[in-house]
């Protein structure tokens, strides 16, 4: 993220961060110059104390500036006296020698008002002084002390602050630029992801969802978290819409397929009303109306499990109940055995009840598909064994045929609709719609279970797995 770019993050955090240092820089600074000054100024009063003290210890009639030349007394110090009798006096002891008031500068340090209190004075000849004056038995006295000294330390304190505050100010604003680079650098780069995504064509097709890297910061890091999300939401978004795009193909596919399936009987209806139409003889029309009862029947056997598949896939299912799944296996086979003499049906089932969680009719129409699908597709004498057993809380019921087998290239699509083995696999005049295996998926999976397929030639098992219930 670029720190110049209007708008930004780092654009409007980096002024404010300079300018809350250069404030409490200068706070600092004023802080530090004004307790300074204190600290001289007390120091300085402490100083004309001392002054005074000696002075009044020292001074005797007739000579009241006797005490400044007393040891202690420091350099610079003046002293200006008006006795009673109106005769002045000033001294002041310097580092250079012959060092004296004017004049104008008696009388300015004489008219000092004698309340001691400290009060600041700058003389003509001799610079800035701190001065105080008091009366005493011998007359008014003022004395001072120089504060050149003091000004010259708390100019020099002064410029020094400001160069350091000034330092910690480009010090702060170029780390500041530096630490909001990297700390904005992943916000950025998920910015630039996120307005990439946002212009991606999502109504169709598959979708490439980019990612954001996170990169080596810490795992509890904010940005790393957001980024986390963020990638976690995109894998969300790609996936719904992968699982879209398979929806659509497999709709499309679907509505193809049964469009497909159900122009051929629409077709045959068609022409044999036609036919009907231009023999109206007894013979033509009975077969004509054959036809279209049997064209009839297939194409509503058709839409009928088209509605059942488009029910499942609308998730709309009934109330699973309790099933003896080895009554629904002994009726479905003892009704396949019925209905087709020229197979033979074997039964292994336990003796006793076997539950499973399941709709009665659905599993019914489960066995049905089954045993049709193993009597549609293997030849006259073909063996088919059924069986019912219960492994590790899970029934199994296995449909198993020494038919020719499914095809390789079918197998792994045999449970998809509208799926038919080829000629090798069909040995009835029966057609099948290709809905039944996928209608057997579909209802076993409603209920938790699974449906597989194992074949080759000479062995073709289907197994429907559901969960067994447990009364215990």
């Amino acid at each position: 993220m670029n720190p110049r770019r209007r708008g930004s993050l780092a654009s409007l955090v980096l002024p404010r961060m300079i300018v809350t240092v250069a404030v409490m820089a200068i706070l600092m600074c004023l802080g530090t110059v004004l307790a300074a000054r204190s600290i001289l100024f007390d120091q300085l009063t402490n100083e004309l104390n001392s002054v005074q003290e000696r002075q009044l210890k020292a001074a005797h009639p007739g000579d009241v500036l006797a005490g400044i030349s007393s040891p202690g007394i420091p350099d610079g110090t003046i002293m200006a006296t008006k006795q009673p009798d109106g005769r002045a006096q000033a001294l002041v002891i310097r580092i250079a020698e012959g060092d004296r008031l004017t004049q104008e500068e008696v009388l300015m340090l004489l008219d000092v008002q004698a309340d001691g209190m400290d009060t600041s004075l700058t003389l003509p000849g001799a610079g800035s002084y701190r001065v105080r004056a008091y009366e005493t038995s011998f007359g008014k006295v003022t004395i001072g002390l120089p504060t050149d000294r003091i000004d010259t330390a708390l100019a020099r304190l002064t410029w020094l602050a400001a160069a350091l505050s000034a330092l910690a100010v480009i010090a702060t604003a170029l780390v500041t630029r530096e630490v909001l680079q990297r700390a904005t650098r992943k916000l950025s780069e998920l910015t630039d992801t996120a307005d990439n995504v946002s212009h991606l064509e999502l109504e169709r097709g598959s979708v490439e969802v980019p990612r954001v890297d996170v990169g080596d910061l810490p795992e509890d890091n904010e940005v790393t978290r957001l980024s986390a999300a963020f990638n976690q939401m995109l894998s969300n978004v790609e996936s719904a819409l992968t699982s879209r795009e398979a929806s659509e193909t497999k709709l499309r596919r679907f509505v193809a397929d049964a469009s497909h399936e159900l122009r051929n009987p629409l077709a045959a209806i068609r022409g044999y009303a036609e036919l009907a139409q231009r023999h109206p003889d007894a013979d033509g029309a009975m077969h004509a109306m054959g036809r279209i009862e049997s064209e009839s029947t297939r194409m509503s056997k058709l839409v009928n499990d088209l509605l059942l598949l488009a029910r499942l896939d609308s998730d709309v299912k009934t109330a699973p109940s309790v099933v003896d799944a080895v009554e629904v296996v002994v009726n479905a086979v003892s009704d396949s055995q019925a209905a087709s003499r020229d197979h033979r049906w074997l039964l292994d089932v336990p003796s006793s009840e076997v539950e499973v969680s399941a709709d009665p009719d659905q599993l019914h129409q489960v066995m049905v598909n089954l045993l049709s699908n193993a009597r549609t597709h293997t030849p006259a004498g073909t063996t088919v064994h059924t069986s019912v057993h219960v492994s590790d809380g899970i029934v199994v019921i296995a449909v198993s045929d020494d038919g020719p087998g499914v095809p390789p290239e079918t197998l792994p699509k045999v449970f998809e609709r509208f799926t038919r083995a080829d000629e090798a696999r069909t040995h009835t005049a029966a057609q099948s719609t290709g809905l039944g295996l996928a209608i057997v998926k579909a209802l076993v999976e409603g209920w938790g279970g699974t449906a597989d397929v194992a074949s080759r030639p000479g062995l073709t098992t289907f197994e429907v797995r559901l969960p067994l219930v447990d009364r215990s």
